[in-house]
């Protein structure tokens, strides 16, 4: 049974808070409304009318005041919200679908690929299915099954993994035959590992962690900066391939790749088909 499932709002002289199926308190009664948790998240409303949402810990995930009426409830982690202007957010407080419309239909799972929307007395069809086929929301995680590097591998049927950057978003992701992976680490793993799970949108995906993040509920997006102060020289050649490699944090010392044991099966792999003498050279210039 999910966790929102296991808690019960109530209600202790006009304020609502959260009890467990034992009648213990979660959530002291501190709010004007309360609604039932969803996707992780329970939205509700402050003595000067404004709403938030809160996780079951009641730490406030979007703040009070953003916006002047939220979906009650989340679907498939998804919620509209209005500020002026509607808009559909995520359960990080991302907004997927930008504040600009005049009205948005309210969300239904059957019919997410289709939404009403109207500009003015346009009316278009909101698509949430293609806009996010792609994105691997990294919230609201759970954990079905965890792998070695090696038992992994076996699993797939692939003798390589690939770390590689979106070069539109900066973001990180793994490629194991044709498939796609998230990535929740920022640098040359010690202990690799990875896991099948759901997130807040109900997405499944393999998730690839430090061993001792596996567990862990939320990621910020995993992503490098590009050092300014590398060789400008390889760089303008890694844009030509839009290869990858470590060498930003290597330059900084922030990993002894040379004591690395290389999980992946071999360093070119793991450097996107760079040498070691290329990186070290400055020609596999960070993330171009």
């Amino acid at each position: 049974m999910r966790k929102e499932q296991l808690l019960n709002i109530y209600e202790d002289n006009g304020l609502y808070g959260a009890k467990d199926q034992n009648g213990q308190i979660v959530i002291t009664a501190q709010y004007t409304e309360m609604y039932q948790f969803s996707c992780g998240l329970s939205l509700v409303r402050n003595s000067q009318y404004q709403y938030a949402y809160i996780d079951y810990d009641n730490n406030i995930v979007i703040p009070f005041g953003v916006y002047s009426w939220c979906e009650p409830r989340f679907v498939c982690g998804y919620a509209r919200v209005l500020k002026d202007k509607w808009g559909i957010i995520n359960t990080r407080g991302d907004l997927i679908i930008p504040l600009k419309y005049d009205n948005i239909w309210a969300l239904n799972e059957e019919y997410l690929c289709s939404i009403k929307a109207y500009d003015g007395t346009q009316e278009t069809s909101i698509n949430l299915l293609k806009l996010t086929s792609n994105n691997m929301l990294l919230d609201g995680l759970t954990y079905i099954a965890t792998y070695s590097v090696n038992d992994f591998k076996e699993l797939s049927n692939c003798s390589h993994v690939y770390i590689k950057k979106d070069i539109e978003t900066n973001q990180l992701f793994f490629t194991y035959g044709t498939n796609i992976g998230a990535v929740a680490i920022n640098s040359i793993p010690k202990e690799p590992m990875f896991s099948i799970v759901s997130n807040s949108n109900g997405k499944i995906f393999v998730l690839l962690t430090e061993k001792c993040d596996v567990g862990k509920t939320s990621f910020p997006p995993s992503s490098i900066e590009i050092n300014d102060d590398s060789n400008k020289k390889g760089k303008k050649l890694a844009s030509n391939y839009h290869k990858t490699s470590f060498w930003d944090y290597e330059n900084e010392k922030m990993n002894d790749y040379d004591n690395w044991s290389d999980p992946f099966g071999d360093e070119r792999a793991f450097y996107d088909g760079w040498s070691r003498e290329d990186v070290e050279s400055g020609l596999a210039d960070a993330y171009e």
